[in-house]
C-alpha cells in the first residue's frame, strides 16, 4: 500500500531526526489532498443515494395510495369475489393491507344492500353496508387522508436507509488525515518524534491497512 509506504518512511526519518526530503513532505501533501477530495465525493455519492431513495419512497407512496383507495372504494361499493381465492381469505387478506383504521372507516360508508363478510375465524371483518352514495362522496377526502396515513406509516417502516457505509467512510477518512497531520508537523520543523508516539501512530496504520 503506497499511503502506508511514505507514512512508515516518514516515521523512520522522524524516529532518527534526519532533515526530511522534500519528496517527503510532498508526498504527504497529496495524500492529505487525496483523502480530502475522497471523503468530497463520498459525501456527493451519499447525497445523490439519499436523493434517489427518497424519490423511490415518493413514487412507492403514491402507486400504494392509488391502490389502497381503488380497494377501498371496491370494497365501500360492492361485494368483492375472487374465483381461485375464498371469500372469507378474501375478506382477511384486504383488511390486512388496509389496516383497522381504513377498515372501521369503510365500514361507516359501505353502501346498503351490501352484506357482512367475514375472515376465516368467523369474525366480521367488513360490515354490512347502511350508506348511500352521497354519504360516500362527502367523505372521500377523509377516505383519502386515512388512506395516505397509512402508506406514510408503512414506507417509514419498510424503507429507512442505512448510512452506516458511509459515517464508517468519513471516520477512516478523518483518522487518516489525522495521522498525516500529525506526522507532517513533526517533518516539517525537523525534530524526533517520542517512540511511544510513533507507535501509537504505526498501530494506526496496521488498523487502517486491515
Amino acid at each position: 500500500m503506497k499511503a502506508a509506504h511514505i507514512v512508515i518512511v516518514a516515521l523512520s526519518l522522524v524516529v532518527t531526526g534526519c532533515a526530511t526530503p522534500p519528496e517527503v513532505k510532498q508526498a504527504l501533501v497529496a495524500k492529505d489532498q487525496a483523502y480530502a477530495e475522497n471523503q468530497r465525493l463520498m459525501e456527493q455519492y451519499r447525497e445523490l443515494v439519499s436523493r434517489v431513495t427518497e424519490r423511490h419512497q415518493q413514487w412507492y407512496r403514491h402507486v400504494q395510495t392509488r391502490l389502497k383507495l381503488n380497494l377501498a372504494l371496491q370494497w365501500a361499493t360492492t361485494n368483492p369475489k375472487l374465483a381461485d381465492v375464498a371469500d372469507t381469505e378474501l375478506a382477511k387478506d384486504d383488511a390486512e393491507l388496509l389496516g383497522s383504521d381504513v377498515i372501521a372507516f369503510i365500514n361507516d360508508i359501505r353502501l346498503k344492500n351490501l352484506p357482512d363478510r367475514k375472515g376465516p375465524n368467523g369474525q366480521i371483518v367488513f360490515q354490512a353496508g347502511t350508506g348511500d352514495m352521497s354519504n360516500l362522496l362527502q367523505k372521500l377526502p377523509e377516505l383519502l387522508s386515512r388512506i395516505e396515513q397509512r402508506v406514510t406509516k408503512d414506507s417509514q417502516a419498510s424503507s429507512t436507509l442505512d448510512l452506516t457505509a458511509f459515517e464508517q467512510y468519513r471516520t477512516n477518512v478523518g483518522a487518516l488525515r489525522r495521522i498525516n497531520a500529525i506526522i507532517k508537523q513533526y517533518l516539517d520543523i525537523d525534530v524526533t518524534l517520542p517512540r511511544d508516539e510513533v507507535q501509537s501512530i504505526a498501530e494506526a496504520v496496521r488498523t487502517l491497512r486491515r
